[in-house]
């Protein structure tokens, strides 16, 4: 009896790790260079998003013009002014869009004694109309290695380069790690990264065979069990999280058709956490 074909890992959630990790280090100099855009000064912020939101929209519906154009018609009932409903109706917008992808139409009917102070209008630099990209694979994986920031050039193995010149490349980056990084600890970090990385281009086991005879001090085989050992944690803690908000949800009374486009799951995955969540209760 053959077994069953086994579910890929999900690797995302490393990625976003390093992301993140390197975010402020390679922030300025990518949208600089690929976008031109002058940053002077930043400030980061912290921004924690809820899985699940206090209340539900309060109409939706689906309309048809004369011309047989169908669109949404959202419609929010307000008895008192609230100086968030703006922000309120560009996060529902956000939500609602994703889930039907079709033009909506926002009307808030206002119920209160009082003149409204509400603004119903963003101002135009405030408005979502698209966002710029940045290709990696675009980018001369030369230009990369060429930066002064390591988290920068431990991006160059997703850069543009032919497969034939890959060790040349790896070559090129790890030459460069070792003169920008002033311990082994450092450069110890940024290997990992770029045996983590390969995997988004199905490069993990040539990268892994070519560090494995390069001279430097680094046990890829060791460090590779540990990452996977790692990253198994962290997606264990993250399903636990994932779907203990699914319970909540359910026990809140939303669907399970909300349910799993607010977290991003399919309905299938909502109702195994939700009868998980109901055993343990």
């Amino acid at each position: 009896m053959s077994k069953p074909s086994e579910k890929p890992k999900k690797t995302g959630n490393i990625y976003d790790r390093i992301f993140r990790e390197n975010a402020s280090s390679i922030f300025i100099p990518l949208i600089e260079l690929e976008l031109g855009i002058d940053i002077v000064k930043y400030e980061p912020l912290e921004l924690k998003l809820t899985k699940t939101m206090e209340r539900e929209v309060d109409c939706l519906y689906k309309i048809y013009d004369h011309q047989g154009e169908s669109s949404l018609l959202h419609l929010e009932f307000q008895t008192r002014n609230n100086p968030e409903m703006l922000a309120r109706i560009q996060e529902y917008h956000g939500i609602i869009y994703r889930r039907y992808q079709m033009p909506i139409r926002h009307i808030v009917v206002y119920l209160g004694k009082r003149k409204s102070t509400m603004k119903s209008t963003l101002a135009s630099n405030l408005v979502f109309t698209g966002f710029d990209m940045i290709n990696i694979t675009e980018i001369d994986s030369r230009q990369l290695i060429s930066s002064q920031i390591p988290e920068v050039v431990v991006m160059a193995l997703l850069g543009n380069f032919e497969i034939d010149d890959l060790e040349e490349v790896l070559t090129e980056i790890l030459n460069k790690l070792k003169k920008l990084t002033d311990s082994q600890e450092k450069l110890k970090k940024y290997i990992n990264q770029l045996v983590i990385l390969a995997r988004i281009r199905n490069l993990e086991n040539i990268i892994s065979q070519k560090l494995a005879i390069m001279p430097i001090h680094y046990n890829v085989e060791k460090d590779g069990l540990y990452l996977q050992g790692m990253e198994k944690g962290m997606e264990k803690g993250i399903d636990i999280g994932v779907a203990k908000s699914a319970w909540k949800m359910f026990k809140a009374g939303n669907s399970i058709e909300i349910i799993a486009d607010t977290l991003d799951l399919t309905i299938r995955q909502v109702k195994a956490f939700i009868k998980e969540w109901e055993a343990k209760s």
